[in-house]
């Protein structure tokens, strides 16, 4: 039987092109377990468009091509409108793209700069450069093909910001690119010290007053745990947005050899679609922007100030369906307009409850360990239910830790975006004792749809384990059962129902 390998004819056939050093630097044995390695890798992504190469490589290269701008049929021209920077910005799964058999997913979404620095090269947060409000969503990268493979070390996570004027944004903007270019400091830091960037590649967003490029960069190698024969290197893509006084950076990196798009880069594909999602007000690609209560019903997003026909809330309101019956000693109230506020107290203080509304109804249920109140407040301008609701938030949001109380109980609270109506957000507390947590949490949804407030509150024992999660869980439940009010509120809008 013949001991002849084929991939011996690769070593003539380098040493033919005029390779530096004739032949192949690998054996055919060791090329051919490197093809086993990455044809692995190349299994778990599913991913057409990047091609990883198999023999003699080294060095991660990434090869780019057809960078001619964005796809004007992408966007719209449509000038901004005025409204606070939401979730409704941010890129959602449908947005993203990849390649075919690979997609990204969003697991995460967190207001405000978090924990982490926003990209790999950041040298201070987005709020250090000035931004007055920032949020973040984080993906992951999913063998769409074959659920069953697992995809690990790739990331894309976009981070989007509000800043006062457009000068300032734009001075973000060039600050973050010039870190992108100069990271090696940080690189290091995480023990990937062969950073290498490439020139920025500057992009047309198709918008006025708007800036957008991508800036292509490797560095490595890849943790062992991924790659332990240590080929494979962080192939990474930041695409930068400003349009006016907003900035988005979408960091994206894969763990691979090669990069090979002959056609646009995802990141290049989604720069687009991030700069239209910038706009305030406006539509996403192609169609009016919705987001979608829990029944399914949409409600379009609608910031201008002019009022609907009437602020009346209809006296048959569905407030409180979606409860089931108290029993026991259970007890449910309402809805009616003689039921009290609802007071938010934080850090000793109450939060603010103005402007004054123009209509207000509540409805109260409750069991033992279990209470849940709704409340629904209709105001004479989109811009004053923004200001009520902002009111609240802010009491939640500039009082993160309160004082330990004489039992040694010290009480938390959070704020998270959340995902409902023309804007909202899930408010949150709970108690540790000792740095451990306590039992018991309160979860509040607070609902914008045109110039009514839905504010939906509940409390019960937790898990104390996890009091965020609780709590997001908690929110997430008491918003499908108020799905038939969420619907009715349609009413407030300028389209009405």
């Amino acid at each position: 039987m013949s001991e002849h390998d084929p991939i011996d004819e690769l070593t003539r056939f380098a040493a033919g092109l005029g390779r530096a050093g004739g032949d192949m630097p690998l054996s055919a044995a060791d090329v051919r377990r490197r093809g086993d390695r990455i044809r692995r890798r190349r299994t778990a992504l599913a991913v057409g468009g990047a091609v990883l190469a198999v023999a003699g490589v080294t060095t991660p290269v990434l090869v780019l091509s057809g960078h001619g701008g964005a796809d004007r049929d992408l966007v719209t021209r449509d000038p901004a409108r005025s409204a606070p920077l939401g979730q409704q910005d941010l890129l959602t799964d449908d947005d993203t793209v990849y390649s075919d058999g690979a997609d990204w997913f969003a697991t995460a979404t967190v207001e405000g700069d978090g924990p982490a620095a926003f990209h790999l090269c950041a040298r201070e947060s987005l709020t250090g450069l000035g931004a007055t409000a920032v949020l973040q969503r984080t993906f992951e990268l999913r063998n769409t093909a074959d659920p069953t493979v697992e995809v690990s070390g790739e990331h894309f996570v976009e981070a989007i910001a509000q800043f006062p004027d457009a000068a300032r944004a734009a001075a973000a903007y060039d600050t973050i690119a010039g870190w992108v270019q100069d990271c090696t400091q940080q690189a290091a830091a995480t023990d990937t010290p062969d950073y290498r960037a490439f020139e920025p590649r500057p992009l047309d967003a198709g918008l006025a007053d708007s800036d957008a490029e991508v800036i292509s960069a490797q560095y490595g190698p890849a943790p062992k745990e991924i790659d332990p024969y240590g080929d494979a290197a962080y192939l990474a893509e930041t695409g930068l947005v400003r349009v006016g006084s907003r900035i988005a950076v979408l960091d994206s990196a894969i763990v691979g050899q090669d990069y090979d798009f002959t056609d646009q880069t995802p990141v290049e594909r989604m720069v687009p679609v991030a700069a239209q999602r910038l706009q305030p007000g406006t539509a996403s690609p192609g169609e009016a922007r919705t987001t979608s209560d829990p029944s399914g019903a949409p409600s379009g997003d609608r910031s201008g100030d002019a009022g609907p026909a009437t602020t009346a809330i209809p006296d048959d309101f569905p407030l409180a369906t979606g409860w089931p019956e108290p029993s026991g000693d259970g007890s449910a109230q309402g809805p009616s307009r003689d039921l009290p506020a609802l007071t938010f107290t934080v850090c000793g203080q109450d939060a603010p409850d103005r402007p004054a509304p123009a209509d207000r109804m509540g409805a109260t249920w409750s069991q033992p360990e279990d209470g849940r109140r709704r409340q629904l407040s209709t105001y004479s301008t989109e811009a004053d239910a923004t200001a009520a609701a902002g009111a609240l938030v802010a009491a939640y949001r500039d009082c993160a830790d309160e004082q330990p109380d004489g039992n040694g109980f010290t009480a938390h609270h959070a704020v998270l975006p959340g995902e409902l109506g023309d804007e909202s957000w899930v408010l949150g507390s709970w108690s540790t004792s000792d740095g451990a947590p306590a039992v018991g949490i309160d979860a509040t949804y607070v609902v914008r749809v045109g110039t009514a407030l839905l504010v939906i509150t509940g409390s019960n024992e937790g898990g104390a384990s996890d009091p965020q999660g609780d709590i997001a869980t908690t929110a997430s439940g008491m918003a499908d059962d108020a799905a038939a009010a969420l619907a009715a509120m349609c009413v407030f809008t300028d389209a009405g129902c």
